[in-house]
């Protein structure tokens, strides 16, 4: 047991105790946020010819959508699978989208989706995040997850077995006198920050467990956002380790340096890699995973523990990634006989820690914090654009509404006047003698050409004035309807010739 009065001052920090380092994801990265996506804190649309998951504002959504009679029903009644459905259906997302990731397939997307619009799926269809920051929304990778990957490295250096022989009741005492007590815990010693990832630069993958055995199906595994391979682009990732100027203190006086801590990573996480390697990506089924590890194993047999770190971060770190070489893993019984792969690609976790100078450091951080405001910027933009247009498309169509309403008024006082017309001119025609009014009816300026034949059939019946009035409204009447010149039948070439000399013309 180490001796509690030899207890260690406070950590002295120094600018040597500062050492920056650039991320570099091997292969994809995912640690869990602690919570799964349901359908109703995200949608999926289709941006061109790729797919994008974005993390919503649902409560604003319902707080809009809320009159809408559907939306209402599904609250009201608690249909959550319905409302699922329609929030698919009708979120817009440039309005409500808290953040975009791009899911790595189409077939991934329009799987959840399948699940999301069928109301009768037994799917939760959920979707595994890694962590994010409540102010931008950017996701980061913990640093206590780096942590803790170093931790297991170096308590696998320390323990020779005593934590198997200890079992599960002095587990506690030996793990103490491995790394000393919680207020003297060596571990103390070294701080690593969070590393903060621009928006974008995450992917949403299908989490596929792979069998030694063929023939046996895996588990089925949620999809997962992911920190893809460097070797995919992207802005490069930087982060901090803090170490106590003297080193890193074990009980007994030992003290451990960086390079000491890069070389007890390599040789315990290239160990595991190999092995992991040799027992199932040789396999006929598993080989083409194998061959896209080839530059993994290469960039592994380059590191520098000097400056590097190698380490297996995340969920899908698998049993023995987690466990001491002489301690028995509390695994469920079968343990390592499947792997789990992204996209059936590539294996979950492994990244390097590479040291860096502080000015390629701040240089990294400002742009990566630089590409969070642009993107935070750019979201805004696009809300105020989309706010921009359902305004003018509400405008628009209260302009349209008005113009109906408008053209239906006017054409109703249309309709009025004309009947007001009708009225008066049935009145006026009422007051006249029988010729008179035939002759009013044919000068009204919509009397059909059947009234202006029966008046001049009665032409000769005429007298006086009479005659003289019924040739002139014949005379307009015709005229009006083309019957008056031009090409005409020679029945009317005589009526017409008949009215002009009545007329004098």
């Amino acid at each position: 047991m180490p001796d509690r009065s030899q207890r260690s001052g406070p950590r002295r920090w120094t600018r040597e105790s500062f050492l920056p380092f650039r991320l570099e994801a091997l292969t994809p990265v995912f640690i869990g946020s602690g919570s799964d996506l349901s359908p109703l804190e995200y949608v999926i649309r289709q941006e061109g010819d790729v797919y994008a998951l974005h993390l919503v504002d649902a409560a604003a959504w319902l707080q809009a959508a809320q009159d809408k009679a559907d939306i209402r029903k599904a609250l009201d009644s608690g249909e959550m699978l319905n409302l699922r459905r329609l929030m698919d259906e009708h979120l817009d997302a440039a309005l409500y989208s808290l953040a975009r990731v791009a899911v790595s397939s189409a077939a991934l997307a329009e799987n959840l989706r399948a699940h999301i619009k069928n109301p009768g799926s037994l799917s939760k269809a959920e979707v595994q995040p890694l962590p994010r920051s409540p102010v931008t929304m950017a996701p980061y990778i913990p640093g206590s997850s780096l942590k803790g990957a170093l931790s297991t490295a170096l308590i696998d250096r320390l323990d020779h077995g005593g934590l198997r022989a200890a079992g599960r009741d002095a587990y506690a005492d030996e793990m103490k006198r491995l790394l000393g007590s919680i207020r003297d815990h060596s571990m103390q010693a070294l701080k690593v920050s969070d590393i903060p990832i621009p928006p974008g630069a995450t992917r949403i993958v299908a989490a596929a467990e792979a069998r030694l055995n063929p023939e046996k199906p895996g588990t089925p595994k949620t999809p997962c956002e992911v920190l893809p391979p460097a070797a995919s682009g992207g802005l490069p990732l930087y982060g901090r380790l803090l170490m106590d100027a003297a080193g890193i203190g074990l009980p007994g006086g030992k003290v451990l340096s960086f390079a000491d801590l890069g070389t007890i990573c390599k040789n315990f996480y290239e160990k595991r890699f190999r092995e992991e390697l040799g027992k199932f990506y040789q396999l006929p089924h598993l080989a083409e995973v194998g061959r896209r590890l080839k530059p993994v194993l290469s960039r592994m047999e380059k590191l520098d523990p000097q400056r590097e770190l190698l380490l297996r971060v995340g969920h899908y770190s698998h049993v023995e990634c987690v466990t001491v070489s002489e301690n028995a893993p509390q695994a469920r019984k079968g343990a390592g006989k499947t792997r789990t792969l992204a996209d059936r690609e590539l294996p979950f976790g492994w990244v390097v820690l590479c040291r860096c100078e502080e000015a390629e450091y701040k240089d990294g951080v400002a742009r990566v914090e630089g590409a969070i405001k642009n993107a935070r910027r750019e979201r805004e933009q696009v809300r105020a654009v989309r706010e921009e247009e359902i305004r003018r498309a509400v405008e628009e169509q209260r302009k349209r509404a008005q113009a109906v309403a408008e053209a239906r008024a006017k054409a109703a006082e249309e309709q009025r006047r004309k009947e007001r017309e009708a009225a008066e001119r049935e009145a006026a025609l009422a007051a006249l003698s029988p010729e008179e009014r035939a002759i009013a009816e044919v000068a009204a300026p919509d009397a059909p050409e059947e009234r202006s034949m029966e008046l001049f059939a009665r032409l000769d019946s005429l007298e006086g004035d009479l005659r003289v009035k019924a040739a002139a409204a014949l005379r307009d009447c015709w005229q009006r309807l083309g019957k008056w010149q031009g090409k005409l039948s020679q029945k009317q070439q005589k009526k017409v010739a008949k009215v002009k000399q009545l007329l004098g013309e």
